[in-house]
């Protein structure tokens, strides 16, 4: 494992995170909203899961299949580049072997799902790609 790239994906998604449960907070007339991320953690034997949740204001079906894709970007124009779940997809599944995940509904909370084995050795060019 590259412990700085599986860095950045965790602070890419909890930052996600924070974004989306704050622009629900400021949006949304319920005085009692509190915004909340969870970040669990469980063993699956040959690989870790970790799993980070918002309150926020979640995706839309439509754009889930387009979210992992450079460029594209669910914030608005100046707010976000659209890089870092690209990237962040790029670095979990073809640097350490992983897969990620997005289960969303919108109006209520958006997790991503991160797997990583606990033993995975790229090969030169799937490091490279």
């Amino acid at each position: 494992m590259v412990p700085q790239e599986v860095n950045r994906v965790f602070i890419n998604l909890i930052g996600n995170g924070f974004y989306a449960a704050t622009k629900r907070q400021q949006e949304t007339a319920e005085a009692s909203f509190r915004p909340i991320l969870r970040i669990a953690t469980r063993d699956l034997g040959d690989a870790v899961e970790v799993r980070i949740r918002d309150n926020g204001i979640g995706i839309a079906a439509d754009i889930k299949d387009k979210l992992f894709q450079p460029f594209f970007t669910t914030k608005p124009t100046g707010e976000g580049t659209g890089l870092g779940l690209s990237i962040s997809y790029d670095i979990v599944t073809q640097q350490h072997g992983g897969t990620i995940e997005v289960d969303s509904r919108v109006g209520e909370f958006t997790e991503f799902i991160v797997r990583l084995p606990r033993a995975y050795r790229a090969t030169a060019v799937e490091a490279a790609s």
